[in-house]
């Protein structure tokens, strides 16, 4: 048992020092304050969350050793479907908004709503709330599950060709150790029983996140039609694979 809690006591220590220093701009390349009005300029300010969160996954020892190339594919078609679910670790229930640092603009429905139109907002909403229980019950298994989810071959919804991994085998074993070691943090703290339905309902989330995601991509991309794509961030059009 202590094992087990030292371990995720070390790997979760990235995400407190993220929030540390999460007022700080250095190395960001949008605004965090910067109110946004725009599709484009609220599209554009997800790559701070999104940078905070790549950061968070960059001090897993066992993710930073992957192949290179590797990385880069699970990145650039894991890391913004992971946005939905990492935003239920700052989410304030009081105001109905989305906020990780006291410098940021928070985002609301409305503000969501901008970027992915009112129909994705109630697919996206669904998703999120699902996830949203189990952060209120425990974060540290929404912590522990991002990085399962990120180290996740064939994740997302895209129409975009996936790359093929060069070492499998060494990002599957990381996988499993993180899906290992979720399983026991839960059983341990919370008990078998506990610990089985959380981890039935996490992967269904995972399955209608997955779902969800066909519907929420077409929306953007539709709306990326009419939009002048040249004024996204350069991480942003990695994410959304435009080239």
């Amino acid at each position: 048992m202590k094992n087990v809690l030292n371990s995720v006591r070390l790997i979760l220590y990235s995400f407190t020092w993220i929030s540390l220093f999460s007022i700080a701009r250095d190395g960001l390349p949008w605004n965090p304050s910067m109110y946004t009005m725009t599709f484009l300029q609220q599209l554009n300010s997800h790559a701070v969350p999104l940078i905070r969160l790549l950061t968070f996954f960059k001090q897993i020892p066992e993710f930073n050793g992957l192949n290179v190339d590797d990385k880069v594919t699970l990145i650039k078609f894991n890391l913004l479907p992971l946005l939905c679910i990492n935003c239920t670790l700052s989410y304030k229930t009081e105001t109905e908004t989305i906020v990780e640092s006291d410098s940021d603009q928070p985002w609301d429905p409305t503000s969501l709503q901008t970027v992915y139109g009112v129909d994705g907002y109630q697919e996206l909403r669904k998703v999120f709330d699902q996830f949203l229980h189990i952060a209120k019950y425990d974060q540290k298994i929404i912590q522990l599950a991002l990085i399962t989810f990120i180290l996740t071959k064939g994740f997302a919804a895209t129409r975009t060709e996936e790359p093929l991994l060069n070492d499998c085998m060494a990002v599957n074993r990381a996988q499993n150790y993180y899906t290992e070691l979720l399983w026991k943090y839960m059983e341990t703290i919370h008990g078998p029983d506990i610990a089985v339905q959380i981890f039935s309902k996490l992967i269904v989330h995972f399955l209608t996140w997955q779902r969800a995601q066909v519907k929420i991509r077409d929306i953007m991309e539709r709306n990326l039609l009419s939009a002048n794509t040249n004024e996204l961030l350069p991480f942003m059009k990695a994410l959304l694979h435009i080239t």
